[in-house]
């Protein structure tokens, strides 16, 4: 069977195709830096039955997780938002490019879904998980990491020490994400928060890796700023960047979940 790639109705919001962008600029480096990324993967790959007949791959990225995945399952279905990171991956494999806040799928059709490292890009988590538990069958089994709110620290803590501001996105709570999932009509078999850290030789690199991954939510309000005084400006957050054990590290705030739809 040969790949199918389709481009659905996309948000055209500028912050949906922005990160769309984004992340198809980092769709061919993704894997080289996606450590945290693989780190709350094996979390979930630990929760996943070996019976779906139909898994979703929501927020699939480059399709790292399909040989993991395709054992678990009769089908695999992987979605994302953005074409450059679907073009990645084996080419025999079921593939849509589509906004996760409306699931171009019948409700009642999918038995499970995965979703690593993804749902922290929705527009409307609320909307997000109603989606979910539309699409997904009656007792369908759901595993899903996500960014928290206190991710990304270290970055804040260099800016704010630079400017007085935070200048990274602001996530949700862990509570935050139960409420929603409850609310759509999911009970919570597990749900947990761990930190997951990468560690860099310098700040430069520590940076760099957001970045790298598409990731990147550094949002410097003067982008006028360039030359001269644009490199004493990173220079300065560079210095300002904490180290832990003369390592720069990244570290993230992530929600590990298992779901039942009621």
């Amino acid at each position: 069977m040969n790949a199918i790639v389709q481009h659905m109705s996309l948000s055209h919001s500028q912050v949906k195709q922005h990160t769309a962008e984004r992340f198809s600029k980092a769709a061919k480096q993704y894997q080289q830096h996606a450590k945290v990324q693989q780190q709350a993967a094996s979390r979930l790959f630990s929760l996943l039955k070996s019976d779906y007949n139909c898994l979703l791959d929501l927020g699939a990225g480059p399709l790292l997780h399909h040989e993991h995945l395709q054992k678990c399952a009769s089908s695999v279905l992987h979605i994302d938002l953005s074409h450059g990171m679907l073009r990645q991956g084996p080419s025999n494999t079921w593939r849509v490019c589509a906004d996760m806040d409306k699931l171009p799928l019948q409700s009642d059709s999918i038995s499970g879904i995965f979703s690593n490292f993804a749902i922290q890009w929705s527009d409307a988590p609320a909307q997000l998980f109603k989606e979910l538990a539309r699409v997904s069958r009656p007792r369908a089994h759901v595993v899903l990491s996500s960014v928290l709110d206190g991710s990304l620290k270290e970055i804040a803590q260099a800016w704010k020490a630079l400017d007085g501001q935070c200048h990274i996105n602001q996530f949700l709570t862990l509570e935050q994400l139960e409420w929603f999932a409850r609310d759509a009509g999911f009970t919570i078999k597990q749900s947990q928060q761990v930190c997951l850290k990468d560690s860099f030789a310098s700040a430069k690199d520590a940076l760099k890796s957001v970045k790298n991954i598409g990731a990147n939510q550094l949002q410097n309000q003067n982008t006028k700023q360039s030359g001269l005084m644009g490199k004493r400006r990173y220079e300065s957050l560079l210095a300002s960047y904490p180290l832990e054990h003369q390592q720069a590290v990244v570290s993230y705030e992530v929600a590990i979940m298992e779901l039942i739809k009621l």
